[in-house]
């Protein structure tokens, strides 16, 4: 196998979903692929560019879509959700790689909620509309991350338990999460409504 980025996120894709964020090592993608671990760094500088790699390719659904910005915050928080549940450890992962400094990734993320915030909420200052974007995409981070969590903890009780009522906790859970979500997004949009209460 040619050795290049791509083979590489993909390996540690492929390691996140199996093992979790903890066991994704250079060490680790590095036997999956073959290789030896210093290979890598002639393509990933170290765990943080990875992680930041990683970020990238889970949010890539959202943001390489040929669509124009959604007049739909809430849509696009669900959405946002969607792709960080689709990776174990996913809502970790992109939280590391969007806190890096500099990222490019967090920069579009924020440009994207904050567009759609404005085709939603035109009347609403440019300044409100950056808070807004970064609030949406902080509670969405944050709710998926504690979802995640929770979820991990009901398999790990299911596992050790007799009686499994696992999925049906973890279905209620996931409602909930997502309800909470979107009263959550629905508040910050209310807020930068002229009209608001």
């Amino acid at each position: 196998m040619h050795l290049n980025r791509p083979a590489i996120v993909t390996a540690a894709l492929k390691l996140l979903n199996q093992y979790g964020l903890g066991d994704v090592t250079m060490r680790r993608v590095a036997t999956s692929l073959n290789a030896a671990p210093g290979a890598l760094y002639w393509h990933v500088s170290n765990k943080q560019d990875l992680i930041a790699a990683l970020a990238e390719e889970i949010l890539s659904p959202i943001l390489t879509s040929e669509d124009a910005p959604s007049s739909d915050a809430v849509g696009l928080a669900l959405s946002l959700r969607t792709e960080l549940l689709r990776w174990r450890d996913g809502a970790e992962v992109v939280s590391a790689g969007l806190s890096q400094p500099d990222s490019e990734v967090r920069a579009e993320l924020i440009e994207l909620v904050d567009a759609t915030c404005a085709h939603q909420v035109p009347e609403a200052s440019a300044a409100q509309l950056r808070a807004a974007a970064e609030a949406i995409v902080h509670i969405v981070l944050g709710a998926t991350l504690l979802e995640q969590s929770q979820v991990q903890m009901l398999a790990a009780e299911s596992a050790a338990s007799v009686e499994s009522s696992g999925t049906e906790k973890a279905d209620r859970l996931a409602a909930q999460s997502q309800s909470q979500l979107v009263a959550g997004v629905d508040l910050i949009l209310a807020g930068l409504s002229p009209n608001r209460d």
